[in-house]
């Protein structure tokens, strides 16, 4: 089904306030799941009204409260999520890390125990659209167990993400939102809702053994795992996830992955930086310009037409989808206008 962005925002605002979300929460969660349909990350958008509604249903999510401070200091804060929409505990963390470093030139604010975070690059945008550099980590709290570690066979991380996010002066801010497994979880989930294989070298079945089936992720039980993000280099994201757990769940209070199973509960750790702290405004957009346009001018290699920079293909997409409408699959589409 292809829709608009206007219209879908619609159908989702109304099927959450149908189950009982405020307007006001509504609208953001809203407004985050079109913008990832837009950005081109299907996977953390529309897609996840089911699992939402089923967790608000649950008690998964209290779909009425926001974070509360636990801990505050002039350049930092230590927030509890109250199982809250990660959406907002993820706008509110980073709005409170802004303003922090506003006065102080850096800051850093944490998020424990609320619901999945959604597309983290969300609040790099949030960040750079204040002028500001804007640093995101994030675990599921111990749960999410999807990706083997590197030279293993079975889940023992979650896909732990980062994004960061710098403003650039043009069209469009510098924005890497990467999972440090090859693809996340809802990737996956996205290509068995649409009935089509996953590419070679994202998962492993519950035997250990190489598939491009996205069933062979979720069964048979324990199900299968996702690979760690580089291939036959993948001990780098490995060791990159390993220190994202550390940093997004230890330091938040969230928890690290351990043998104990526990219900996914994400943990967030983010930081803004004020550029005007280090460098002057005009030399700072003048190297990321001269930088951009450096890497602009690279010769494409063979098969492909031009280098992209982080940013660039989600400015692309969006510029498109506002354009020609966003693409919904026949799973999400039914279940969307069963609840709205």
């Amino acid at each position: 089904m292809l829709e608009t962005a206007t219209k879908l925002n619609e159908l989702v605002t109304k099927a959450f306030t149908n189950a009982g979300v405020p307007l006001e929460h509504a609208e953001i969660v809203s407004d985050h799941l079109v913008a990832s349909n837009l950005a081109g990350h299907d996977s953390h958008g529309v897609m996840r009204i089911v699992q939402y509604l089923a967790a608000v249903k649950s008690g998964e999510i209290n779909p009425t409260t926001r974070p509360s401070v636990l801990s505050d200091s002039p350049s930092g804060a230590s927030l509890a999520g109250n199982r809250a929409f990660g959406q907002i505990a993820g706008h509110d963390c980073m709005a409170l890390a802004i303003e922090k470093a506003r006065e102080m030139g850096v800051a850093a604010v944490t998020v424990s125990n609320c619901y999945h975070s959604g597309r983290i690059g969300t609040y790099a945008e949030q960040a750079a659209a204040a002028g500001m550099i804007g640093i995101i980590l994030v675990n599921a709290g111990g749960g999410g167990q999807w990706v083997a570690p590197f030279g293993g066979a079975a889940g023992r991380l979650g896909t732990n993400p980062i994004a960061i996010g710098a403003p650039s002066g043009g069209k469009y801010p510098i924005v890497l939102d990467i999972a440090t497994a090859v693809a996340p979880e809802g990737k996956v989930r996205d290509y068995r809702n649409r009935q089509k294989e996953v590419p070679a070298g994202w998962i492993l079945d519950h035997q250990g053994r190489p598939t491009t089936n996205p069933n062979d992720l979720y069964e048979p039980a324990p199900g299968g795992s996702l690979q760690p993000l580089g291939g036959s280099a993948g001990y780098k994201g490995f060791g990159l996830s390993v220190m994202i757990d550390i940093l997004a769940g230890g330091l938040s209070g969230a928890g690290c992955c351990r043998a104990e199973e526990v219900a996914a509960s994400d943990g967030i750790t983010m930081l803004a930086i004020k550029i005007e702290n280090f460098a002057a405004a005009g030399s700072y957009y003048d190297q990321v310009k001269a930088l951009v346009e450096h890497l602009k001018s690279c010769p494409p290699a063979p098969g492909f037409q031009e280098v992209f920079v982080p940013g660039e293909h989600e400015f692309l997409r969006r510029e498109q989808r506002l354009a020609e409408g966003i693409e919904v699959d026949d799973v999400t589409w039914t279940a969307l206008t069963e609840s709205a």
